[in-house]
Parts: C-alpha cells; sequence; structure tokens
C-alpha cells in the first residue's frame, strides 16, 4: 500500500496506464483483497473460497480505484477486471453472480 501511495504521487498527471493500474493494486485492490480473505476466513471458507474471495476483492478494489482516476482510457481494464471479478464470484452462484458498484 505505501509503494502505492509513493507511486500515486505523480500519477494525478499521469496518463501512463500501466502506473495508473499499478498504485490501484497497491493501493485500493490489496486493502479489499485482505477484507474479502477475512471475511471469507471468519465465515468458514474452505482454502479455494478464501483465495477467490481474496481475488474478487482485489479486483473490485483495483475498479473502486480505476474508476476514481476518471480516466477514459482505463474503460477497457476496468471492463476486463470485472469480467475476472465475476469470474471468481462464478463458482458460488452460477449464472447468476452480477458485479454492481455503488458510487462513493
Amino acid at each position: 500500500m505505501v509503494d502505492g501511495q509513493y507511486k500515486e504521487m505523480g500519477v494525478d498527471e499521469c496518463s501512463d496506464l500501466e502506473v495508473i493500474e499499478y498504485v490501484c493494486r497497491k493501493k485500493e485492490g490489496e486493502v479489499h483483497a485482505c477484507a474479502a480473505a477475512c471475511g471469507a476466513i471468519l465465515g468458514g471458507g474452505a482454502e479455494d473460497e478464501i483465495e477467490k474471495l481474496r481475488n474478487f476483492g482485489l479486483y473490485a478494489g483495483m475498479i473502486q480505484g480505476m474508476i476514481a482516476k476518471r480516466n477514459p482510457l482505463m474503460e477497457a481494464r476496468i471492463q476486463r477486471l470485472k469480467e475476472l471479478a465475476l469470474e471468481e464470484l462464478g463458482s458460488f452462484n452460477g449464472d447468476t453472480a452480477r458485479l454492481e458498484f455503488l458510487a462513493a
């Protein structure tokens, strides 16, 4: 997270999508991944369920961070992360899983 904060110092002016994605992974993504894994552990999840929820949290956090950057060039990456997040949830809910993000 600290590395993401350090790299973020120049991101607002930066149009390098790789840097923005890295910052979002390190800041929002890893925090959400940890929270999702903790919830799965406390809920008595099996190892594979914990890992799937950890990955889901990573993707969801990255999406939240990328949306907050308001960079229109990120749309394709955001869409891909949404697909990956839904894949992680697929084993829990089958074809009925859907992903919704609420405005902060």
